[in-house]
């Protein structure tokens, strides 16, 4: 193939990525499916299909760098997905990772050896992984955490180049690894240069990675193996994966049962706090509280288990018990 008919491959195979929700990659194109997979990682940058040659702006290369085909697995990324116990979007970014073919070119999850970046799932529970939580945990699952290579080549290996908490669509979560990916590349540009041009040899680059020659990428072959990593405990979730509707339904509004429901809270309080007066104000305060809360919670998408006629009638019953409307406390008593 001449280096015209290599770049027509590649501007083919985006166009081909941007046309179709769900690439398949080598299919009705003469284009190797890492090359496809490269050309994914890149986005918009498919005109450097011949890796780096030319190219002098030092951003441009560490970018084009960083996202080739790894010559070994000193060279590849940390993609750790940290999950919870019961978490149905958990389970549902891993089979996303599984499936769909944009995550596919950062994580092979079935091929280690063919994936670019290292893939592990760790659960938040899990008492022998406290050490990573150290300087960051995460306080919402699924959280997805992105870090350089083990080589040093991007710097410390430990900085933190991307984390999103919660569950992201695979399309949108494509375009932020690359946005980040690229920013950090960036950043750290010339201290890549220099730790590039302290680490090629002749003989580093008579061998390349997956599918493309040390010449093209300007990575070298280490010696560096990390050891094998253990299958995850977890099992792997169904694909496609569809979440179930909660277990619980919201309750069904009912007038009778919310002014039952309302008069219930009263007398109970009644029974523990030391005056009537005292009930009827601490109701007053924490109704006003809870439909603050149901406001913020329905911004945020948290879903309800009274819906809102249900909560109104319940206040509406614990204002009225109160002596008033509106949230208007009742008047003190006369003194003695």
């Amino acid at each position: 193939m001449t280096g015209l008919e290599v770049a027509l491959a590649g501007a083919l195979a985006g166009l081909m990525m941007a046309a179709t929700d769900e690439p398949r990659p080598g299919e009705g194109r003469n284009v190797p499916p890492a090359a496809v997979e490269e050309i994914h990682r890149r986005g918009a940058m498919v005109e450097h299909v011949r890796g780096t040659e030319g190219e002098t702006d030092e951003a441009t290369l560490a970018f084009v760098e960083a996202v080739a085909p790894p010559p070994d697995d000193s060279h590849k990324w940390f993609f750790t997905l940290v999950v919870t116990r019961g978490c149905q979007w958990c389970d549902k970014m891993r089979a996303d990772f599984a499936s769909h073919q944009k995550l596919k070119a950062w994580v092979n999850v079935k091929d280690p050896k063919q994936s670019w970046a290292h893939w592990q799932v760790v659960q938040i529970e899990d008492q022998s992984q406290a050490w990573r939580w150290k300087n960051v945990k995460p306080t919402q699952f699924p959280t997805l955490i992105v870090q350089p290579p083990m080589n040093r080549s991007f710097g410390d290996p430990a900085t933190i180049v991307y984390m999103h908490q919660g569950y992201i669509d695979p399309d949108k979560l494509d375009e932020e690894l690359r946005s980040a990916i690229r920013a950090y590349t960036k950043k750290v540009a010339p201290q890549y240069q220099a730790w590039k041009r302290e680490q090629i040899t002749e003989k580093a680059l008579a061998k390349g990675g997956i599918g493309q020659s040390g010449e093209a990428t300007g990575q070298t072959e280490s010696p560096w193996r990390p050891p094998a990593t253990p299958p995850s405990p977890l099992p792997e979730p169904p694909v496609p994966f569809q979440v179930p509707p909660p277990a619980i339904s919201p309750l069904s509004p009912s007038g009778p049962a919310a002014d039952n429901l309302g008069l219930l809270i009263v007398a109970l309080l009644g029974k523990v706090l030391p005056s009537f007066q005292t009930v009827l104000l601490l109701l007053l305060a924490l109704s006003n509280v809870w439909m603050l809360y149901r406001d913020l919670a329905r911004q945020s998408g948290v879903r309800l288990l009274i819906d809102d006629q249900m909560a109104q009638q319940i206040v509406t019953v614990i204002r009225k018990a109160a002596g008033g409307s509106g949230g208007q406390q009742p008047p003190s008593s006369p003194a003695a």
